[in-house]
């Protein structure tokens, strides 16, 4: 098998230039031709060339292959302060690790309330039965508001910003300074900008964690999710981070395949384009939605008016595919079935971020800790690489279903 190319890209290069020349299949140094990209490496079992070389690096295919470490280093150039990557069969499984790795029994958590559910799950189903205790924050409050809920025993700040369904979008470099002068580490789930949006490491977080199903992968065929640790081991909170979710990494014998890896690299080639054009087709069916008289409210962070608008021109080099609307409370269970049920060209799927658009409904008031201050059904969106005026016209025959039925 060819090797890798052993040089990083320049930093003075682009983003999206690094993206392409980063662990790459060709070395021109070890070999007069090569392919582009790297193999695909499956291995458990892993040999060492002698005793000494054993017992030191105890090798074994957990621990990542060629193909594994190919995609980190890619992950890890179009990151501006991300010094490792570790991935993982999930993004689930990404939350997991951090919550495991960075609290111990009687520490305290403080979530946003408008997180992936499967993180509330998490808290109160598994990290609640070894002590560890949760508190949701309003993330529609203010920054101050927010600060003052953190304890003497908070632990872990778990920040998701714009929220999954909701859309808030924080003062992340406010939240993240505050949690790090009171030795807090700060994370934030960074799924909705794909690692691409958004920086987080410039806005002081030292946990970046990615769900690669989403964007990264974007032919929604692979599952898999990363957690990026900053670089500045100069600080003793960000070195012990790093060091802890490295350890409890490898403990818990978190893994991914090559073919999978494999997969996500591939896809990660053209997120930025792909991204692009998934961010101008929903604002543009946002726009859209803002008009329909059905409609009480479109949860979109680049409209004028969305919760966190200012954070989100200030902080984002540009909105994904992924947002949601409100639908008037007269509108009920059934006339709501029936709109989603006769879609043509979405599809009922919980995920996002791949080349086909999704729809789902939820009742926010039965997920929310907080105050939801609306009363009819959310709908969330991801919208796919479909040109959008076939996806308006798919939402408008469901909308003349939802009067029918109402």
């Amino acid at each position: 098998m060819t090797q890798r190319r052993n040089d990083t890209p320049s930093p003075s290069l682009t983003r999206t230039t690094r993206l392409m020349h980063s662990g790459g299949g060709f070395d021109p140094t070890e070999h007069e031709a090569g392919p582009v990209n790297p193999g695909v490496v499956r291995a458990s079992t892993m040999l060492a060339r002698d005793v000494e070389t054993f017992e030191r690096l105890a090798p074994y295919g957990t621990k990542g292959t060629e193909t594994t470490r190919a995609l980190e280093e890619a992950l890890l150039a179009i990151s501006t302060g991300a010094g490792a990557c570790h991935l993982f069969p999930s993004g689930l499984a990404a939350i997991a690790c951090v919550l495991l790795a960075l609290t111990k029994a009687g520490d305290h958590v403080l979530l946003s309330d408008a997180l992936y559910y499967p993180t509330r799950r998490l808290m109160k189903q598994l990290l609640a039965r070894y002590g560890v205790s949760a508190s949701f924050f309003d993330p529609r409050g203010t920054t101050d508001e927010i600060i003052a809920q953190m304890r003497e025993n908070t632990a872990l700040l778990f920040l998701e910003s714009p929220g999954s369904d909701s859309m808030e979008v924080l003062d992340v470099p406010a939240l993240a300074q505050a949690a790090r002068e009171r030795g807090i580490a700060p994370v934030i789930d960074d799924t909705w900008s794909a690692g691409w949006l958004f920086d987080p490491f410039a806005a002081g977080c030292l946990v970046s964690i990615q769900a690669l199903t989403k964007y990264q992968c974007g032919h929604a065929d692979v599952l898999m999710g990363a957690v990026l640790c900053a670089k500045d081991t100069s600080d003793a909170l960000a070195a012990e981070v790093a060091e802890r979710i490295a350890a409890t990494t490898l403990t818990l014998g978190q893994c991914v395949g090559g073919d999978d890896a494999w997969l996500v690299l591939r896809g990660l080639r053209t997120m930025p384009l792909r991204l692009q054009r998934h961010g101008e087709s929903a604002l543009k069916i946002a726009r859209w939605l803002k008009e329909r008289p059905e409609v009480e409210a479109v949860l979109h962070p680049a409209l004028p008016g969305a919760v966190g608008h200012e954070y989100f021109k200030r902080d984002f080099s540009g909105a994904s595919g992924l947002f949601s609307f409100v639908l008037k409370p007269e509108y009920g269970d059934e006339a709501v079935v029936a709109m989603l049920d006769g879609l043509a060209l979405f599809g009922l799927g919980a995920s996002w971020g791949g080349y086909e658009s999704l729809v789902m409904r939820k009742d926010m008031r039965r997920i929310r800790s907080q105050p939801w201050p609306h009363d009819g059904w959310l709908i969330r969106l991801s919208i796919g690489l479909e040109e959008p005026d076939d996806l308006t016209a798919d939402l408008e025959a469901g909308f003349a279903r939802l009067r029918a039925g109402a």
